[in-house]
This record gives structure tokens, sequence and C-alpha cells, in this order.
């Protein structure tokens, strides 16, 4: 369901104010709802949950209220999960209750969730306050191995194993919460409610998994992560980011090969770490899921992917046990299945080689996401890319290159040119050349001229190509990451599936680009032109894009979570299906933009120019400013996202002369 249908946040919040009034469990009824200092409800807001904390003498609960119409089986689900737990004592499980009759708001009785409130430190933030103890980190990767041993011997699996549902308490133990997506016998034969966190599930989970071995990849990204950092905490710095990973990252999965996280782990002289980390590499392959399917019938190979929740930080130091449901109503439900592909996923969430005939069948998580590195290594300690071992290289040096160039050689495949002091290939024209499968690695290659160039699968190694002419250039699967490509000229390039994280391209020229499904995740294209670029599955998460030109490009499914889009033009841009939760649109001209089924969470959008926007089941929450923005002829804004909007309006006035709250036609009675 859309928010259309149900109970918005602050609906909940007013209602939990008065345990007394809107809950009928007894024990809540008579407790008090934990505000802060200033004497606001404490609350925690996913993207399919509010979760609010009560007490009453020296006990506590977390009441999680649902923002989504829940399905029609849940709650004998969570009672054949019930049943199941109470004859299998789990020291690593507690209890929950299912309240059909959960929470009266506005006359109407809604579902809730009751469960204990835990303290103790999700497991992120708890290796972070232990990074650089060892012993720490390998105590808690035993104690994980045990865990998913006396998990197994009783037939469950969790379902969503990733840092925020693994609590550490005061004595160092681990603790597991949120039973949304839990396994049990009862429940054989059924789907899951969820395919968990996109950077602890492999590349090709889907709603067809679900048994006893479900957690088997996870459990193997959290052991290797934890061996990984008690041997190179500096690792934490580099690929963690706060509330989203442990190290790795679900495009890790997919492409293994070009990952520098993979690439750090295989340094480590541990022969356990070593055998771990090809083990884990071979799943992400799939070369052992032949083995997996033979052991569980509950699989298929109709793989789909998987979209992520949106999750909100919580307190550092306390973490409540919320066993919630993640809500699938029907028009979120077809939602998710629009945004599915075939697989193996790519690094935002979509299938790197699944067809895409239409907008229809295009996806976008992770999930999900979600997430690349915020403190990824920087071009002076990016480790050479690992070559397929099927793949011979044959090396030649930058005067040889020129050389046969020269003589009219073009076929330059597979060559490894490693630039040495002196060589110079800068403002050289190498149009037309064939360096597909090529390694290059620290060479001058400024203001080259690489038009109609192949070069599909290059990997590019501290090579700066600033200013440099690659228009009409093959680039698919080729990894560009932390590139300066400043100034560069890439119109109408194929630069699908390119690795560009942390990317330099401000002020480049990438009009009528092919990026679908590229990586440009933390890529700075400060003023950069992308006008009429395919970006469909695009992961532009926490990207640059003050001032870009996005007009008239397809940014169908793509992942704009965080990126900055101040001032940037996106007039008559597609964003259907788009990923938009804490994105910066101040200023931005959203004109004649297609926004149908995107999701806005917790966006900014001052200034922004949204006339004649296309707002059709579009998911709206939390927005953080719509000051003397201009929603002039916006077209299918629900009534109730209308009366939100006007709630935040001030009356600012806008560019177009006429104040929010007129262009949002707020009238007395909204």
């Amino acid at each position: 369901m859309t928010i259309q249908t149900w109970p918005l946040n602050i609906d909940f919040t007013i209602a939990v104010q008065n345990p007394h009034l809107c809950f009928a469990d007894p024990e809540l009824k008579q407790a008090s709802t934990t505000k802060n200092s200033r004497g606001r409800v404490l609350l925690w807001s996913g993207n399919f949950a509010t979760v609010y904390k009560l007490t009453k003498g020296n006990r506590a609960w977390a009441v999680r209220c649902f923002t989504r119409i829940p399905q029609s089986d849940v709650q004998q689900r969570y009672r054949l999960i019930g049943d199941y737990l109470s004859q299998h004592q789990i020291p690593y499980l507690v209890d929950f209750e299912f309240l059909t009759q959960g929470i009266l708001v506005k006359g109407e009785w809604y579902p809730i969730l009751k469960m204990d409130w835990v303290d103790g430190s999700e497991l992120d933030r708890y290796i972070g306050e232990y990074i650089d103890d060892s012993q720490v980190l390998l105590r808690l990767e035993r104690q994980l191995k045990q865990l998913q041993k006396d998990l197994q011997q009783v037939g469950i699996a969790h379902g969503d194993l990733q840092h925020g549902n693994i609590m550490v308490d005061a004595r160092g133990e681990l603790k597991l919460v949120d039973y949304d997506g839990m396994y049990v016998p009862a429940l054989r034969g059924t789907p899951p409610l969820e395919v968990g966190h996109p950077n602890y599930q492999p590349p090709t989970r889907s709603l067809h998994d679900f048994g006893d071995r479900l957690d088997e990849f996870s459990f193997e990204v959290i052991s290797l992560s934890l061996r990984a950092l008690a041997s190179q905490p500096n690792l934490w710095e580099t690929f963690h980011e706060d509330n989203k990973n442990l190290i790795f990252r679900q495009n890790d999965f997919q492409e293994p090969e070009l990952s520098p996280v993979f690439q750090s782990i295989a340094n480590i002289p541990d022969d356990e770490t070593r055998e771990l980390c090809d083990r884990l590499i071979r799943r992400c392959r799939s070369e052992d899921r032949g083995k997996d399917r033979s052991k569980d019938k509950d699989r298929s190979k109709d793989r789909q992917d998987y979209q992520p929740t949106i999750s909100e930080k919580k307190p550092q130091s306390h973490r409540f046990l919320w066993v919630g449901l993640t809500l699938l109503a029907m028009t979120g439900l077809g939602l998710w299945f629009i945004k599915k592909s075939p697989s193996p996923p790519i690094a935002i969430t979509a299938p790197s080689n699944a067809p895409l005939s239409s907008l229809k069948s295009t996806s976008s998580p992770t999930i999900s996401n979600s997430p690349t590195p915020s403190n990824s290594p920087t071009p002076t300690n990016f480790p050479t890319p690992i070559t397929s071992p099927s793949t011979k290289l044959t090396p030649i040096t930058a005067a040889t290159l020129q050389a046969k160039y020269a003589e009219g050689q073009r076929d330059f495949h597979s060559i490894q040119l490693i630039g040495g002091q002196g060589d110079r290939l800068q403002g050289q024209d190498f149009s037309n050349i064939n360096l597909s499968g090529s390694v290059l690695e620290r060479v001058d290659l400024r203001q080259v001229i690489l038009k109609n160039a192949n070069l599909n699968g290059v990997k590019i190694v501290k090579v700066d190509l600033r200013g440099g002419d690659l228009s009409n250039a093959s680039a698919i699967d080729a990894n560009l990451s932390f590139s300066n490509l400043t100034e560069a000229n890439l119109s109408q390039a194929n630069l699908l599936r390119v690795n560009l994280f942390q990317a330099k391209l401000g002020s480049a020229n990438l009009q009528k680009a092919e990026l679908m499904k590229t990586n440009l995740s933390e890529a700075d294209l400060n003023s950069a032109n992308l006008k009429g670029a395919n970006l469909v599955l695009t992961n532009l998460r926490k990207a640059n894009l003050v001032k870009a030109n996005l007009s008239d490009s397809n940014l169908g499914a793509a992942n704009l979570n965080d990126a900055i889009l101040e001032g940037a033009d996106l007039s008559a841009a597609d964003l259907r299906s788009a990923e938009l939760n804490l994105t910066n649109l101040s200023n931005a001209n959203l004109s004649s933009a297609n926004l149908t089924a995107a999701k806005l969470v917790l966006i900014e959008f001052a200034g922004a120019n949204l006339n004649g926007a296309n707002f059709r089941n579009a998911i709206v929450e939390n927005i953080g400013s719509i000051e003397s923005a201009d929603f002039t002829n916006a077209v299918n804004l629900d009534p109730i996202v209308r009366k939100y909007f006007c709630s935040l309006a001030s009356g600012n006035v806008a560019d177009s002369g006429n104040s929010t709250k007129s262009t949002l036609n707020c009238l007395p009675s909204l």
C-alpha cells in the first residue's frame, strides 16, 4: 500500500503519547512513552515501521507500528515461529508478541509487534569500538561460528543476518533481533517476507530461497570480515560505512575480481582467512550453487533481485529488539517486482547481465541496497585489478605502443602497459584503437584521443585522463574507479556496467552516453553534462551532481541515495522507480520530471522547481524542506501527500512569484 491508505508516522507518534488510550495490551496501557530531554517522543523510523520505547518500572518494551499493510498470513507466520522457538531454547533469541488489536489511531485499530527492549550495541558499532583489538574480533568470530552451529542443529535460519540484526550485549554475548525473514520447518514451502540486506546476501538470492541453509553466505561474509579486520584494522576506515555494512558491499559479490575488498584480503598471510575468502568468491561466482540447491529442495533457478528497505541510524549504545514485519502491501509488492530482473545483480542491486527491454523490467536496490565505502582506497594505494587466470596479458612499453600505432596497428587487446619515468602519451591520438581486456597503470593520458576506441573490460590503475576525448568509445565492463576524467569528452560513449567509483568527472561531457548499470557512487560529477544520458539502474549513491545537466536523461530505478543534486537540471528527466533517500534536490529543476513510483524519503526540496512533475504512486516520507519550492501544475499529487506538503510549506515566495502554498493549492481546510 502507499502512504495514502495507512497512518503516517506523525499519526502513530500522536497516538503513543497516550498509552492508556491507544493500547489494548494491559502492560502497554500502564507504561510511559520515552521522550528526549526536550520532551519529544523518541522514535526510530524505517521504511516499513516506526518504533517507540515504552517503560514501566524496570521493564521496557519496543513497540513497532507498521507503516504498510501486512500480508494476510503474518499473524499465522509469527505464531508458527513462536511455537517452534518455544520448543527450542536458543540463547541468542528472545520472545515476541504480535498484537492484531495493537494501537488505536483515529478510531481504527492497527497491528503492532511488542518485544522486550534490549540494551547493547549493534555489531558494526561494537566492532568500531574494538577495531584495534584483534582478540576481541576473533572472539566474536568464534562466537559467530557457534551461533551458526546452534541454529543449524535445530533447523532454523534467521534469513537476514547483518550488522543491524546482531547485537552484542554488555557481557559481549551475541543476540539476534528482527525475525521477519526467519525460517522454521513449519514454514517450509512458503515464500519469505523479505530476502535480506543486499550487503550480506548472495547475488542470486530471491523469494524462492527459503530453507535452513539460508544463512550460510551471510555467516561467511561476517566471519571473513571479522578475520580480515583482526589482521588489517585499516580496512575498517577504508570500506566501512556507518549503519550500512561491515566491509563488503553487494557489488563486491557481483564482481569479486574487481572488488578492492577481496583484493586487499587476498594479501593477508593467514591460511584460514584466505581459504574463507576463496570459498566466498566461489559462492559469488555461483560455483557452489549447484551443491547448495541439491541440498535444499526449497531453492529455485528462477531468481529475482532484492529491494532493500531504508534504514535509519539507531542509538550507538542502545538497541531494542524489534522483531517486526517487513510489510509488503499489494502496491508495494507490485513495485518490487517491477524493479526485478534475472540474475546476477550489479553494483546497485540490479542484475549486471539481465535483459532490459523496458523500464518495467528494471530493478534498483542496494540495497540495499544498498552501498559503496565512504573512505575507499585512493589511487595511490588501490591494488592492481585481479585478472582472470584464463587471460594472458602481453607486456608492452609506451614507446612500443606509439611506434606500432604509427605503423598502422590498431589491435592491442590484452596488453599490460605499466608506465615508467619519462613515458608520455599525453595528447596522443589513438583513435579506433583496440585495448579491450588490457591493463594500464601509471600512464599519463591527459588530453589523449581515444575516439571510437574499444576499451571493453579494460582495467585502468593510477591513470590521468583529464581532458581526454573518449567520444563514441566502448568501455563495457571496464574498471575506471578513482580515475581522473575531469573535463573529458565521453559523449555517446558506451559505459555499460563500468566501475567509476569515486571517479572525477567534473565538467565532463557525457551527453547521450550509455551508463546503464554503471557504478558512479561517490563520483564527482559537478557541472557534468549528462543531457539525454541513459542512467537506468545506475548507482549514483553519494555522487556530487551539483549543477549537473541531467535534462531528458533516463534515471529509471537509479540509486540516488545521499546524492547531492543542488542546482541540477533534471527537467523532463525520467525518475520512475528511482531511489532518493537523503537526497539533496535544493534549487534543482525538476520541471516535467517523471517521479512515478519513486521513493522520496528525507528529501530536501527547498527552492526546487517541480512545475509539471508527475508524482503518480510516489512514496513520500519525512521530507526535509520545501521552502520556496514550486509545485505549479504538478500532476497525480495525491490529496494526502498534498496535505503533507502543505503542512511543510511556509508560504515563502518561489522564483515563479507564487508562494509554495499557492502552487500546491493549499486550501484553508488543508
